[in-house]
Parts: structure tokens; C-alpha cells; sequence
């Protein structure tokens, strides 16, 4: 039977040079992760303040620079000197847990290689199951031209542990150059038909259920931002069976999905 997970969403923000604004999610956590320039934040009167966070001047420009906010809590960001565009992630969150907020930095983003040959891309985690969270999984993934990603597709919407879990999932979707493309493939079960849809430098996409995965357009590099929720943090992934046989001939280093340890393989 399947499973609807926890509802994740994905905003993107941008501010220019000067500019600040306040954010709250009531019940619900947050993770904000800085896509491009850098930012001061301030979680107000006993919370943290952190001044210029943010390393890289654009998604391909090197690891992210995050923070984890939870439910319930006030925060402030402020734009540097070139602007700031960052992403929140978020979801249900219960306020009882008591978690503070807290800042991942470039080198605490955990880095590896998924996949074999022409489905081979990076994988960064930057929330993994290892940081405190309720039920948010965050992280990055790269892909160079040409490459499918995500693959083989796989989906993560029924609890049948420990074969496969419930999260919902959403993507940011960068492309470079700007004006090339990928493709997402995306069907409900291995019965149905599949589906595919055009997605462009900027697009957020939304996974409630079934299989997915990605392809980039030959001559375009491709990268995606994916946040994942559910009813646990351990993430499990089921392969479309008519896919398998490539993880059984790439080996135990390439699983289909993006989130996660490789020994747990996982969605993105």
C-alpha cells in the first residue's frame, strides 16, 4: 500500500546587495541552503549569529554552505555585498524536539561518486541522517553532459522496510549554459506509462509517488538541489525491477538513487 510521506517544499530566494528579510515555520524545520554569494543570519536573542556564510558564487562553483532552522524559531537573513540566492527546504516538524539551529560549512559536505559510465555523477549529502532534523534529508547532486542521473529509476513511496521507505522529494534544477536543458522521467508504477517532461535551468519539480529519474542534454552540465521528507530519516529505494540487472553489472558502488549512504542507495 502505498504511502504519502511528509509534504516537502522548495522556495528560492534571491537578495540583492543590502536587502534582508525575517523567516518562521511554524511546525515546521527548514534547511536553507546558499546557492550563490553570501548571507548574515541571525536567529535573534539566545540563537546563533553567523556572519558571512556562503563560499561560492554559484551552484558549480564548489560545495554549499547551509544552516538548519527549526520549527518554531525566528530567523533574519541579510545579503552581502554581491546579493544572495538561496533555497529553503522544509517540512512537518514536531516543535517537542527541541533542536537548535546549526551551520554546515563546505567541508563538512560529504562527497561521492554514484553510478557507473554514462549514469555515473556526485553526489553531495549536506543534512544526511548523521544532523539532527525530523524528517529532512538535503543535498546536491552533479551530472555531466549528457549523463542520466538518478538512475536507474527507482521510487520511495511505500513503507516496506527494509526494501524501501515513504519520503516525498523536490528538486531545484540548474543547468549550465542556462539555456540547454534535461529531461525528468517520471511513472506510478512499472505497469504505467511513462512520462517525461522538459525541465530547464531554474525549475523546481515535485515527486509525491513512483519511479524518477533524470538525463542532461549533451554540451550542458546538469545539477539538482533535492530535499526529501517522511516518517523516518533512514532512506531505502526500490529499482524499477526491469532496470536491476544494471546494478547487479555496474557493481556495489552505483545505486540508483541520490540521498543517503551508497550502501543504503536512496532517491534524488
Amino acid at each position: 500500500m502505498g504511502a504519502t510521506g511528509l509534504p516537502v517544499t522548495l522556495r528560492i530566494g534571491e537578495l540583492s546587495p543590502g536587502r534582508a528579510e525575517e523567516h518562521r515555520q511554524d511546525g515546521e524545520e527548514a534547511v536553507v541552503v546558499i546557492l550563490g554569494g553570501r548571507c548574515d543570519v541571525d536567529f535573534g536573542e539566545g540563537g546563533p549569529r553567523w556572519q558571512g556564510l556562503g563560499e561560492r558564487a554559484d551552484v558549480f562553483d564548489g560545495r554549499a554552505t547551509a544552516f538548519y532552522a527549526p520549527p518554531g524559531r525566528r530567523w533574519r537573513i541579510a545579503a552581502g555585498a554581491a546579493g544572495v540566492r538561496f533555497a529553503v527546504a522544509s517540512a512537518p516538524a514536531s516543535a517537542s524536539a527541541s533542536r537548535e539551529p546549526y551551520a554546515v560549512r563546505p567541508d563538512e559536505v560529504r562527497t561521492q561518486k554514484r553510478g557507473s559510465g554514462v549514469w555515473g555523477r556526485e553526489v553531495h549529502d549536506i543534512v544526511g541522517p548523521d544532523r539532527p532534523a525530523d524528517g529532512l534529508l538535503v543535498g546536491e547532486t552533479f551530472s555531466a553532459e549528457g549523463v542520466w542521473s538518478s538512475y536507474p529509476p527507482h521510487k520511495h513511496d511505500e513503507h516496506d522496510p527494509p526494501h524501501e521507505s515513504h519520503q516525498q522529494e523536490a528538486f531545484h534544477v540548474r543547468v549550465s549554459p542556462p539555456s540547454g536543458f534535461g529531461l525528468f522521467l517520471h511513472y506510478p508504477s512499472e505497469t504505467a506509462e511513462r512520462r517525461s517532461r522538459v525541465v530547464q535551468d531554474g525549475d523546481v519539480v515535485t515527486v509525491r509517488e513512483g519511479y524518477h529519474s533524470f538525463v542532461a542534454a549533451a554540451g550542458h552540465r546538469f545539477y539538482y538541489l533535492w530535499a526529501l521528507a517522511g516518517t523516518e530519516r533512514h532512506l531505502c529505494f526500490r529499482t524499477d525491477p526491469r532496470h536491476e540487472w544494471l546494478l547487479d553489472a555496474a557493481g556495489p558502488t552505483a545505486p540508483g538513487g541520490d540521498a543517503g549512504p551508497a550502501a543504503d542507495g536512496g532517491a534524488g
